[in-house]
């Protein structure tokens, strides 16, 4: 499952990926994106260790991505925020299962998981359009 606080994330590096003209501060990418500002630290300190964004502190400081758009995909913003994208906690590594080894269901889990996974590591940040501007963050 997708977190809220990786949505939050999705949409401020995307916001980021909009503008080529230097920083914009974490209050600039809440105030566009719609994400409540208390959350924005933690994520921005989660995608500056993974190295997605670049945060420089002082009067003139802000944030930017530290890579073209088109390098940054998805799943690294997701894997930077969530860990990895396990679907089950069976993919998640040793549990207590009745069903394991040998659970019939695991293999079509595993492909879902693959298949989620490669949408989002081909997706980059240029492919996306959001239009929360226009439209609401909450319009369909």
């Amino acid at each position: 499952m997708i977190t809220k606080k990786t949505e939050y994330a999705i949409r401020a590096v995307w916001e980021l990926a909009q503008t080529s003209e230097g920083l914009r501060t974490a209050a600039q990418v809440a105030e566009a994106q719609q994400i409540p500002p208390k959350y924005l630290p933690q994520i921005v300190a989660e995608l500056v260790q993974a190295g997605l964004l670049v945060s420089a502190r002082g009067y003139r400081g802000g944030l930017r991505l530290n890579r073209p758009p088109y390098e940054i995909t998805l799943l690294e913003i997701i894997e930077a925020i969530q860990g990895r994208l396990d679907l089950f906690e069976c993919q998640r590594g040793a549990i207590d299962c009745l069903h394991l080894p040998g659970c019939e269901l695991k293999g079509v889990y595993d492909r879902a998981k693959g298949a989620l996974e490669t949408v989002f590591r081909d997706t980059r940040l240029t492919d996306i359009a959001f239009h929360t501007r226009e439209r609401g963050i909450d319009a369909k």
